[in-house]
């Protein structure tokens, strides 16, 4: 890419820095500061739409190529011993090549390869430094089979000699392996390097050279007759970027975040349960594409004005043909101070997860008629070359990405991006819709975001009578779904304007809170991980969805995820019940039964699809929520969420009933004349527009928005 980067934040406050981090192929480049309304750039919507606003950040700016410094590694400041000496760990490669990868390598004053274990391209370990291996194991490793290496320095005698143990039977390798080669090992600079062959120093900063992909636990340094000189704990500290050493070894850190709390050499062992404990989990899963922080140095640095109002901005960087916006959101001051009474609640956990999703559907596999996998092509492969996907991708090594970090590039956090699976905008550029919606029918309203809120928690709710969300919000960590549940018991009124929302647990890394971690091992997903491997390393819960936590979203938004279709939308049909005077109310200026069957800019028409949400009481919808409206039926290119059913049936396509697959618009009253209002459906926002603004969606939306502004609500209860 020509011209790209990212700021250290997406959510500040007037009166906070917000720093810019740039690349730019080009010697200079244009920066303006701008409010975004609207991303959609499609012909059957309103455009695209911004705002420019006077900044100091506005004019030309030198600008800079920068590189990304992908691959996990860990670094000790341990150096190797002057004596003779045994390293022994365990080992389970995944990928090996296109070159040699580093196990367990001490380094030169330089970052070269002193001496350690590598694994060569084709799958033999190999011990040596920079030049010709000295020694080399005669057969190669099997892919995830955990073996047992040792590798002994015997310097009075000049040899060393190469272990090779497996933990399980294979003819490949039958029995222990033993090889032995005279050498005289010299001594390194103190760096202990854990999957990486060697370091180089770049203008951004240190980058690790032959990045090993597999799993490593259990490193020791040993003496000749057995005595522990050091000893590193993969399990301990496994929440943070750290590592712990005992035995007279030094601490060190990891790099780019590597896949912690995983399955080791002895899993499953004696263990009853998946519960981590150390004798289990204790291995470290490493990656030659992880990145977590690319460390560019800053471009620019900006407190913003206190008298700047909350809202979407972005800092738009333009260089001859080239264009990026770099967005990120001004919310309220602490404390509530001015605060509006409605805030729009911007779901940046998601647009974490879903950052740089590739999905990488090749030629021929066509998941949705509406498929493009022509969009910004050249986005995508800046993305794939640098280990820049998303939490909905694979690694090389076909494990899936569990972490996802801000402080990189992402290609469609963006006003303009549109989602390849389907061809329309997803996520930001899609709430978008709702943003530019509220701005034309004149509402006054503050942006919060769910940095925010799992930082600080209900204080954040706390100044606002209704909140609205945006149309995904999927990813929600504890912190969030408390603070959601203590304001809507204290009389808050939420308008839950999405589909498939508050779904996957989901971590924060508290040393690097830029990190969030998902673990997926069921519910509807795009991978799976390892037997065993379903806790979330940062914050030590178990993964996967909360339904299976006992907080499905149904308990406080009625609703929760039922299915999911790319080829077209449908229409809801008033329930009886809506047309009850409690209820009418919300309906006021719609004809008929029919609602939502006009133009939407995402799948096309139909205020229901993409993904969409069904009150079910034996999943925890209350009993006095009221469905107001349902869908009938939808295409057979829709399918029953994997968690609703038990077995495979073959009535899980969207044309048959009894799949379930549907979409409802529920209501419901809360504690202290608080209320809940969900439409079901992720593309609701998109049909907004239509119709000048004022289409059927967007009149039941403006009702529900100004009753829930003003005093108590029609068949409240009387207290």
């Amino acid at each position: 890419m020509k011209l790209t980067g990212y700021s250290d934040r997406w959510s500040v406050r007037p009166g906070e820095e917000i720093t810019f981090h740039v690349h730019s192929v080009a010697p200079d480049y244009e920066a303006q500061l701008v409010r975004l309304i609207h991303g959609d750039e499609s012909p059957r919507g309103p455009g695209f739409k911004e705002a420019e606003v006077a900044s100091s950040l506005d004019g030309r700016h030198p600008g800079t190529p920068r590189s990304i410094r992908k691959g996990s590694y860990g670094l000790v400041p341990h150096a190797m011993p002057e004596g003779s000496f045994r390293l022994d760990l365990w080992v389970w490669p995944t990928l090996p090549g296109p070159g040699r990868q580093g196990i367990a390598v001490w380094t030169t004053d330089g970052g070269k390869p002193a001496f350690g274990l590598f694994l060569a391209a084709d799958g033999h370990l190999e011990v040596g430094g920079e030049g010709p291996p000295i020694l080399r194991a005669a057969r190669p490793l099997d892919r995830r089979e955990w073996v047992r290496v040792a590798v002994a320095v015997d310097r009075d005698a000049g040899s060393v000699t190469l272990e090779v143990e497996p933990k399980r039977w294979s003819p490949g390798l039958p029995a222990p392996l033993r090889v032995e080669a005279p050498a005289i090992v010299p001594a390194g600079d103190g760096r202990l390097l854990f999957a990486a062959g060697g370091m180089e120093t770049i203008a951004e900063g240190p980058r690790a050279l032959g990045v090993y992909n597999g799993k490593i636990a259990r490193p020791r340094v040993l003496a000749p007759d057995g005595a522990l000189l050091a000893g590193w704990d993969f399990f301990r500290l496994a929440g943070t970027a750290e590592i712990a050493g005992f035995a007279r070894a030094h601490d060190g850190h990891t790099v780019n975040r590597p896949a912690r709390l995983m399955t080791g050499p002895g899993w499953p062992g004696a263990a009853t349960a998946t519960l981590p404990l150390p004798e289990t989990h204790d291995a470290i899963h490493f990656h030659d594409d992880d990145v977590a922080d690319v460390g560019w140095p800053a471009s620019h640095r900006w407190s913003v004005p206190g008298g700047l109002p909350s809202g979407v901005y972005a800092l738009r960087l333009r260089s001859g043909d080239a264009e990026d916006h770099l967005p990120f959101f001004v919310c309220p001051r602490r404390g509530g101070k001015g605060a509006r009474a409605l805030a729009v609640l911007m779901p940046t956990m998601s647009y974490l997860a879903y950052a740089n999703e590739s999905l990488d559907v090749r030629d021929g596999v066509q998941v949705s008629p509406l498929q493009n996998m022509d969009i910004t092509p050249e986005r995508y492969r800046y993305v794939e070359g640098n280990g820049l996907k998303s939490l909905y991708d694979c690694h090389r090594d076909g494990s899936g990405i569990a972490y996802g970090s801000r402080r990189r590039p992402i290609i469609d956090f963006r006003p303009k991006a549109r989602c390849r699976t389907f061809d329309a905008p997803h996520q930001f550029s899609a709430d978008l819709h709702l943003i530019d919606w509220l701005t034309e029918r004149g509402y006054a309203f503050d942006v919060i975001t769910d940095d925010l809120l799992d930082a600080e928690g209900a204080a954040v709710l706390a100044p606002h009578r209704v909140v609205v969300t945006g149309s995904h919000p999927e990813y929600w960590t504890a912190r969030m779904l408390d603070a959601r549940d203590a304001w809507l018991d204290g009389g808050g009124r939420l308008l839950y304007l999405g589909g498939n929302g508050f779904y996957w647990v989901t971590g924060v890394a508290e040393d690097q809170p830029d990190v969030i971690e998902v673990r997926r091992y069921a519910g509807t997903r795009t991978w799976a991980g390892e037997p065993g491997e379903e806790t979330v390393s940062v914050t030590g819960e178990r993964g996967g969805l909360w339904r299976d936590r006992g907080r499905p979203p149904n308990d406080r938004v009625g609703v929760a995820f039922t299915g999911q279709g790319f080829d077209r939308g449908v229409p809801f049909r008033r329930t009886a019940a809506s047309f009850a005077p409690e209820y009418a109310w919300i309906f006021a200026g719609i004809e008929g039964e029919i609602l939502g069957a006009g133009p939407s800019l995402v799948l096309n028409h139909g205020a229901a699809g993409f993904e969409i949400d069904k009150a079910d009481v034996r999943n925890g919808t209350p009993h006095h929520a009221v469905v107001l409206a349902s869908t009938e039926q939808f295409t057979d290119a829709y399918w029953a969420a994997i968690e609703c059913f038990p077995q495979v049936n073959p009535w899980m396509g969207g044309s048959d009933k009894r799949s379930g697959i549907q979409a409802d618009i529920l209501f419901m009253h809360g504690p202290n004349g608080g209320a809940v209002f969900s439409a079901g459906s992720i593309t609701w926002s998109a049909t907004l527009s239509a119709a000048g603004h004022d289409s059927d969606t967007a009149r039941v939306t403006k009702t529900v928005i100004d009753a829930f502004l003003g005093g108590p609500l029609p068949g409240a209860p009387q207290v």
